[in-house]
C-alpha cells in the first residue's frame, strides 16, 4: 500500500505468552498479521520472536493514522484471534503508540 503522508502511528507491542505457549501465539500471530496487513489504513504488521526467549515477542504495527488502529481493534479477526484466542495465552502484553513524523 501506497502511503503519502508524512506521519503514521507506529505501535510497538510486547506480547509475552505462558510458559510453553510461545509456538501456538506464533502461530496465531501468523493469521493475525496477514489479515490485519489487508486493512485500509494499516501500513505494516511484523512480528518478531525472541531468540532467548520463545515466550516473548515484539509486535510492530504502522498506520496511516489513529483511527486506523482503532478501527483493527474492532475488525472481527482482532476480535477473534486477538482477543479471543492470543490475549488468553499471554501473561502480559505492553502495548504503546506513537505519532511519527517523517522530515520534520
Amino acid at each position: 500500500m501506497q502511503h503519502t503522508s508524512n506521519s503514521y502511528l507506529q505501535v510497538i507491542a510486547h506480547y509475552f505468552a505462558l510458559p510453553g505457549q510461545g509456538d501456538k501465539v506464533c502461530e496465531l500471530l501468523a493469521g493475525l498479521a496477514e489479515a490485519t496487513r489487508t486493512e485500509p489504513k494499516n501500513l505494516s504488521y511484523e512480528y518478531f520472536r525472541s531468540p532467548t526467549d520463545a515466550d516473548h515477542f515484539v509486535i510492530l504495527e504502522r498506520y496511516s493514522d489513529a483511527s486506523g488502529l482503532e478501527a483493527h481493534r474492532q475488525t472481527d479477526h482482532f476480535q477473534k484471534i486477538g482477543f479471543g484466542q492470543i490475549i488468553p495465552l499471554l501473561l502480559r502484553r505492553e502495548v504503546s503508540s506513537h505519532m511519527v513524523h517523517v522530515g520534520t
